[in-house]
């Protein structure tokens, strides 16, 4: 049994027995000897009782103490635990909004592509071609440093999946980026000096 509700049985036990005499006490008359020793008797005993319920009175006052310390205690901790789950989704929504934003400068660079790819087959010249492979190489290595950004600032928050996530997508880019430094040295070498 916990100690705060065997203190509150122990106090209720003392009090119904406290009741007993009350109830014993109001059907005395006190017409004879016999009941004046009993109403003398009664009275003794209900000081007993009386100190007894106190003392019990005592303890469950400090089981309800211990309670509110452990109450206070916990709700300490659910506190903190709730001001932390705050700043862990604080972070984690800038995280995200960044990575949004890296997915933005992925697109673009793609869009840079699918135009250049357009461009050549469309007869571009060898100028324009190198021009274009120019540009699209430094949107590669913008969105390379913003993944790089990203991923060491997750990996500085504690968040090892976007730590990855956001790597992984930087090792995709430089690995297109050096595959497009080859054609642009290869369109280089093409071109007209």
């Amino acid at each position: 049994m916990p100690p705060l509700v065997a203190a509150a049985a122990a106090l209720e036990e003392e009090l119904h027995a406290y009741d007993e005499l009350a109830r014993e006490a109001r059907r005395l008359e006190f017409d004879s000897e016999k009941s004046v020793t009993r109403g003398l008797r009664i009275v003794q005993e209900s000081q007993e009782r009386n100190e007894a319920i106190q003392e019990k009175l005592r303890a469950l006052v400090t089981q309800i103490e211990q309670v509110r310390e452990r109450q206070v205690e916990s709700l300490t901790t659910l506190l903190e635990t709730a001001r932390t789950v705050q700043t862990r989704a604080q972070e984690h929504e800038a995280l995200m909004a960044r990575f949004a934003a890296l997915g933005e400068s992925a697109q673009r660079v793609n869009a840079l592509a699918v135009e250049l790819s357009s461009k050549r087959s469309a007869g571009a010249s060898e100028a324009e071609l190198l021009q274009g492979l120019g540009e699209l190489q430094l949107h590669m290595a913008t969105v390379v440093g913003e993944a790089e950004a990203l991923a060491q600032r997750a990996t500085e928050q504690e968040w090892p999946e976007l730590a990855r996530q956001a790597d992984a997508v930087r090792q995709q880019v430089l690995a297109a980026k050096n595959r497009l430094a080859l054609a642009h040295k290869a369109v280089s070498t093409r071109a007209p000096s």
